[in-house]
């Protein structure tokens, strides 16, 4: 098990993690949430490591590390120089030749206190530029091209250098990361790119902090909010679940993912369910026509519909280029016709990345798009921070396509596929990892909790509906706790709904029902509840 090392200089603090530094903080504010050096391939998967030796003070770690398979090795050293100035230095040397698309530091920004808040950004001809953290969710890159960067968080005004790569910043709310993110190399760069056997990477960071103001926090307060509940459906998509899929939680709605390779049987399955809703993966937007004839001699008519071409199945940087063939506004008359008299509605079949760089008609009836909890980072504390960004993703949309209802995707932990790779990353044992389907915290009580707290901050946002798993698979719902918090919430569609959050602390009081989460990255037990679990109880008047 990795073991957490926490150093600090007065009021300067951070944790180290397996070389990786996080809640990096002064006098407990949070000025930096993460410090890495995470070295990716040509699919974007992250290279595993293993730290071989760590030297551990009171205020400086230093670790070396290699590739498994000794492809790479390396070391970062972080020293907290005095109460006012971290220092970070990494570097990294290939034993063959390889064609990655990032090595080097990452720096994530917190969104607390951060979002549309200023900040100075020093370029590398010297030049300076008055920036802004965006308010909604940026597509593209807030801040390129960047030396140095000087914000103020909270009480504390940071000043971070960088030097030995051309560094820019991408808002990873996209991704429901909470954080924005500086990075290198810059994405309009040619990738992969090619490192030669020998070459040798370094980089350095500097934190200073240049002023601190009188501040006080004050004590987190509980957030009530009456909503209505939203209807709570299952995701199904035949070549990711059993061929006896549907014959589980008949009672629950199902949003069904079909191409024109669907089987006319699976239709008929579906035609047999009260509540249905289509997502159609097309190639050729006479596609949609033939499938809808197929769905009507099956006898479904459903109760949404959105479709979107395969090839943005993928994601694609706001400039480009796009992919030929039909775009996605296409489908929108198409499924008007097809479909007369149902709602057509427009987005991403995959996370609000792809969705804000491409965003739908507006015409349509509804927004959709779904989201995976493990693109970047896969740790527990990772996975319960995205849950901060999520209320930011909603806004986005709502800012986006103003007046529209939300009816989303699957909201999970695994990603169901990958848009920025070929596919998902292999993982047999269900590992804790990025960009995965399969993630043993599905049948776990921790899958259960998170679906809790998605809920709940839909329900915040006004969300109409959204699907929390697949009825059987590896995103599946049967014999799962999940599957519990399904069937405990879906009746309630539409009912009202009394949400309190506080720090992590998650309560739906439905009906008879109260179901309580614990996701506190902080890792404390409250009311009787350890982090990532989860309790279902019956209220009393």
């Amino acid at each position: 098990m990795q073991q957490e090392h926490l150093i600090s200089k007065g009021r300067l603090s951070l944790a180290v993690t397996n070389g990786a530094a996080h809640g990096v903080s002064f006098g407990g504010v949070e000025i930096l949430r993460g410090l890495s050096a995470p070295v990716r391939d040509s699919q974007w998967g992250t290279y595993p490591i293993v730290v071989e030796h760590e030297a551990r003070e009171a205020s400086s770690y230093h670790c070396t590390f290699s590739h498994p398979e000794r492809l790479f090795s390396g070391e970062i050293h972080i020293d907290l120089a005095a109460e006012h100035r971290c220092t970070a230095g990494f570097s990294l040397t290939f034993a063959a030749a390889a064609e990655i698309n990032r090595a080097g530091f990452c720096l994530l920004h917190p969104i607390k206190g951060l979002r549309g808040s200023p900040m100075t950004v020093l370029h590398s001809n010297g030049t300076e530029e008055q920036a802004s953290f965006p308010e909604h969710i940026s597509p593209d890159q807030p801040a390129k091209d960047i030396v140095a960067l000087t914000y103020r968080v909270g009480a504390v005004t940071l000043h971070i250098s960088m030097d030995g790569e051309v560094f820019e910043m991408e808002d990873q709310r996209n991704w429901s990361d909470a954080s924005f993110k500086t990075y290198c190399r810059p994405l309009s760069a040619p990738k992969p790119f090619r490192v030669a056997a020998g070459e040798t990477l370094r980089q350095s960071v500097v934190l200073d902090i240049v002023d601190v103001a009188d501040f006080n926090a004050g004590a987190i307060k509980p957030i009530t909010t009456q909503a209505a509940m939203p209807q709570i459906v299952l995701a199904y998509q035949p070549d990711l679940c059993s061929p006896q899929a549907l014959e589980y939680f008949r009672d629950i709605p199902i949003l069904a993912r079909v191409t024109s390779g669907t089987q006319q049987d699976v239709l008929a399955q579906l035609a047999e369910r009260s509540d249905v809703a289509l997502e159609i993966v097309f190639d050729y937007v006479s596609d949609i026509h033939a499938i809808a004839e197929r769905c009507a001699s099956a006898g479904l008519r459903p109760a949404r519909v959105a479709a979107l071409p395969a090839a943005y199945l993928k994601s694609y940087q706001p400039e480009g280029p796009w992919p030929e063939g039909p775009h996605p506004d296409d489908a929108l008359p198409a499924l008007r016709q097809a479909f007369p008299g149902i709602p057509a509605g427009g987005g991403s079949f995959t996370n609000f990345t792809e969705f804000n760089r491409c965003p739908p008609s507006q015409d349509a009836d509804f927004l959709t798009f779904g989201n995976t909890a493990i693109v970047h980072a896969a740790d527990n504390v990772s996975v319960m921070q995205t849950l901060e960004a999520l209320p930011d993703l909603f806004a986005s949309a709502q800012a986006l396509r103003a007046g529209k209802p939300l009816h989303l995707g699957l909201y999970s932990i695994g990603m169901r596929s990958n848009p920025y790779g070929v596919d998902v990353l292999s993982n047999p044992e269900g590992e804790a990892m990025p960009m995965v389907r399969r993630d043993k915290r599905q049948s776990t009580a921790f899958a259960a909790a998170y679906a809790i707290a998605v809920v709940a901050e839909a329900a915040r946002a006004g969300v109409k509906s959204l699907a929390l798993a697949m009825p059987d698979g590896d995103l599946g719902a049967r014999g799962n706790p999940i599957g519990d918090v399904i069937e405990a919430l879906a009746p309630h569609a539409g009912t009202p709904v009394s949400v309190t959050i506080e720090d992590g602390f998650y309560t739906l009081a439905v009906g008879q029902l109260e179901l309580v989460a614990n996701l506190s990255p902080i890792l404390r037990q409250i009311e009787g509840l350890s982090p990532g679990s989860f309790r279902i109880v019956e209220r009393t008047r």
